[in-house]
Formats: structure tokens, C-alpha cells, sequence
């Protein structure tokens, strides 16, 4: 008996009759759904299925999973011989079977796979909803490289208006469960979309900030007289602080709103900094991020090893009590908060926060600091040969000359009695 075969003539059998029907057949008893396929009163089971229909389990999916593969095995079995339908088709993979799995079963699995924040996961969904709108959702082993190519061109069709850094992200983020789901899990023979890529434009160009604006960033009363303002979303303090310590750390945005008053440390009578992943919600970009930073001087005359301990004195946790998070991601609400700022004064668009790091680096690489203390101070993979990685030896003492190297002419804040007493 010949293999089952799923022609056009069959999958428009279907479509007909999905149409013309009140019901496409699919129905659920406890965790399983069922197809029930009524047969035409000329086809050839019809002396087997006396009730003139055919009813087979699709398995413990979900319900998208069923109606993709409840289409495929209703044209299955309207052109079925006999002996295939009898055996369940047993040669031909089903919506559940181990043999056929969709991508939203290896989304599953790679999301217990390790710690992930919600944004990944998030974001994940979005690009899996977007391909199985376009893509019709096949089984992986269905999936081509037409289809890849296909997809690639519908995330960046005009009419969709999306920016090209956000089309590829969804399309990366694709291509990462199908490769989670060729290397790790093993699930399919080969990666069907290795190779096909999507390019994205480089909309903004991330770049130092410069005198004249950081002059105006900290000529504001907020850093001359310490007016914090009234939006919930700077977190009091927070607003304060946060800016100038990206300014002398170049630490990320991320790093510093989850800062615990636990962090700010006393090492040989070095004030540090330790940015980690140890507390709760913390979370840090890659292990290179986990790092201590030595506390410039210009933060102590400013005060803020006075303020951190007024916190802890405080019995507060976070170093930001009036901090609040955004779905668990330390730094999101003022992030909104701190653009919309940069727009009130002047500061359209760029620079960004994030431009206090390049502005560090670039500080640090003008005046030759070693590339590898760079690294070390901005939470960046140690670059070059494998003595560089593995046996240089990186001490506060060296971290701490690095850091000091960062002055700012146009920065000039004189200490308020209300910045050493707000806690």
C-alpha cells in the first residue's frame, strides 16, 4: 500500500468543506483534540466507517496546532486508501506525534531551558505570533527555505511600518528557536533558514555626549540645587544619582536602578561598586557584566556613599526605594522618565543614557587607557589573545587610576546639604 499524500486536490476538498460547514470538525475530550471527518457517500471507507465518519485523535495540542494539522489529515483522508487510514497513517507524522512538532513546542521547551527575562520572552512571542500568521504555521519538517525567504521580505514590507532593527530582531529571534530546535534538541535534520539572513540599517549612531550637552543636562536645577522632581517615574533620588553615575561609571542603565544598598561595598578602604546577578531580579547582560567598579571620587564629594548609607541605615533594600520596576525589569520606567526629560531641556533624541557609556570609553581610550581595563570597568568581553583573557591581571588599585582618569570640565556640581540629608 502506498504512503498517504497531501495533494491540492485534497487540501481544496478540505477548504470546500471547511467552508460550507458550520463546524471544521475539531473537537476536544479531556487534554486531546479529535477531528471528525464525514465521509462522501462514494468513497471507498465508507463500508468501513459505517457511520459514514472518521474520527482520530491529533494528540494534546493546542488549539492553532489542531486546526493546521486537522486541514492536513482531513485532505489525508479524503484521498486515503484503505489500509493507510486503518493504521493511523502511522508513516505519516501527526500534529503530536514526536516526529512532528511546530515551532510554538520548541518555544515551550527553550523557555524552561535557562533564566530568561520577561522582555525575551515577551519579544520571542511576538516574533513566533508573526510567523505563524505568515508562515500558515507548518510543522518543522514542512518548513522550507522558500518560506524563510518569504517571511523575510513580509517583515520588511512597507506597509507593516517596520523599522528595520525591529524586523530583524523578529526574524533572528525565529531563527534562534529553529536552531534551538536542530542543535539542542534534535528535533529536525537541519536548520532550514541557516544562511538566510535579514540585514537592518543603523537608524542611530551612539555617540559621546558632548560639552555643550552635558553642560546642559547638569546646569539644570535638579543637579545645582537638587530639585527631584514630581514624576513617580524618576524615583526621587534616583534621578539624581542614576545620571551621574553613568556619567563615572558607564555602567548601564539596567545595572544601576538594581542596585542594592548591599552593593556599594568597602574593599582595602577602596569604596566599590558590584554590579551582579546574586539578588533578587537582578540580572545582568552577559557574565562578563559581573564586575566591581571602583566609586569615583567626584561621587563621594558629591556624597553619595553618604546617601547609600542613609539607605541602609534605613532598613531599605534596594538603593532606590522610590524606584518602581516595570514588569520586573529594573530601569524601565525611568528610562520613559529620563527621555522625556533630555526632550524638556533641549536634548531631543540623542544622546541617549546609553551614550554615557561611549562616552567613558572614549574618555578612557584618549587618554591609553589599556583596552583590557576598558572591558573590565564597562562589563565588556576581554578582547584579544587568550593571555589577555585568561592571565592579566586586573586589580582595584589599576581599576580605581583608570576611573579617576574621568574628569568633565562642563560638569561642575557644588554639594547641597538637602542631597547629603534625602534619603
Amino acid at each position: 500500500m502506498c504512503h498517504l499524500a497531501v495533494s491540492l486536490r485534497g487540501i481544496n476538498c478540505y477548504l470546500l468543506g471547511y467552508c460550507m460547514a458550520n463546524s471544521n470538525g475539531i473537537f476536544k475530550r479531556g487534554s486531546s483534540h479529535y477531528l471528525r471527518v464525514v465521509l462522501p457517500k462514494t468513497h471507498q471507507l465508507v463500508n468501513t466507517y459505517k457511520s459514514g465518519k472518521v474520527i482520530i485523535s491529533l494528540g494534546a495540542c493546542s488549539y492553532r496546532e489542531a486546526l493546521t494539522a486537522g486541514a492536513i489529515k482531513r485532505a489525508q483522508i479524503l484521498e486515503a486508501d484503505e489500509q493507510a487510514v486503518l493504521t493511523k497513517s502511522k508513516s505519516t507524522p501527526t500534529a503530536c506525534s514526536p516526529s512532528a512538532y511546530y515551532l510554538r513546542n520548541i518555544y515551550e521547551h527553550w523557555v524552561k531551558s535557562k533564566p530568561l527575562s520577561s522582555d525575551a520572552i515577551n519579544t520571542c512571542m511576538r516574533a513566533l505570533l508573526l510567523y505563524e500568521e505568515q508562515t500558515g504555521n507548518p510543522p518543522l519538517h514542512l518548513l522550507t527555505r522558500a518560506q524563510g525567504d518569504s517571511f523575510r521580505a513580509w517583515l520588511q514590507e512597507p506597509e507593516r511600518r517596520t523599522a528595520s532593527k525591529t524586523a530583524y530582531d523578529r526574524f533572528t529571534w525565529v531563527k534562534t528557536l529553529l536552531k534551538y530546535a536542530y542543535r539542542d534538541l534534535e528535533l529536525i535534520s537541519r536548520h532550514p533558514w541557516e544562511g538566510i539572513e535579514l540585514f537592518k540599517e543603523t537608524t542611530k549612531q551612539r555617540r559621546p555626549w558632548s560639552k555643550t550637552e552635558l553642560q546642559t543636562l547638569f546646569g539644570q536645577s535638579l543637579f545645582q540645587e537638587h530639585v527631584l522632581p514630581k514624576d513617580w517615574r524618576a524615583g526621587s533620588d534616583a534621578a539624581y544619582w542614576i545620571p551621574l553615575l553613568g556619567l563615572y561609571t558607564g555602567a548601564r542603565l539596567s545595572e544601576i536602578a538594581q542596585l542594592r544598598t548591599s552593593d556599594i561595598l568597602l574593599t582595602d578602604e577602596m569604596p566599590t561598586l558590584s554590579i551582579s546577578n546574586m539578588g533578587a531580579n537582578q540580572q545582568v547582560k552577559t557574565s562578563a557584566s559581573i564586575r566591581t567598579i571602583p566609586i569615583h571620587s567626584e561621587l563621594i564629594r558629591l556624597g553619595f556613599i553618604d546617601y547609600a548609607q542613609n539607605i541602609k541605615n534605613g532598613c531599605e533594600d534596594s538603593l532606590w526605594p522610590y524606584l518602581k520596576q516595570r514588569k520586573n525589569k529594573p530601569g524601565g520606567y525611568f528610562s520613559n522618565w529620563f527621555g522625556e526629560y533630555r526632550a524638556s531641556i533641549g536634548l531631543v533624541g540623542y544622546p541617549d543614557f546609553h551614550c554615557f557609556r561611549h562616552t567613558v570609553r572614549s574618555q578612557l581610550s584618549e587618554s591609553e587607557v589599556p583596552e583590557h581595563l576598558i572591558d573590565s570597568i564597562l562589563g565588556h568581553e576581554i578582547r584579544g589573545s587568550t593571555g589577555t583573557k585568561v592571565y592579566t591581571h586586573r586589580t582595584l588599585k589599576a581599576l580605581k587610576h583608570a576611573i579617576e582618569i574621568l574628569k568633565y570640565q562642563a560638569v561642575t556640581i557644588t554639594p547641597t546639604l538637602t542631597c547629603l540629608k534625602k534619603n
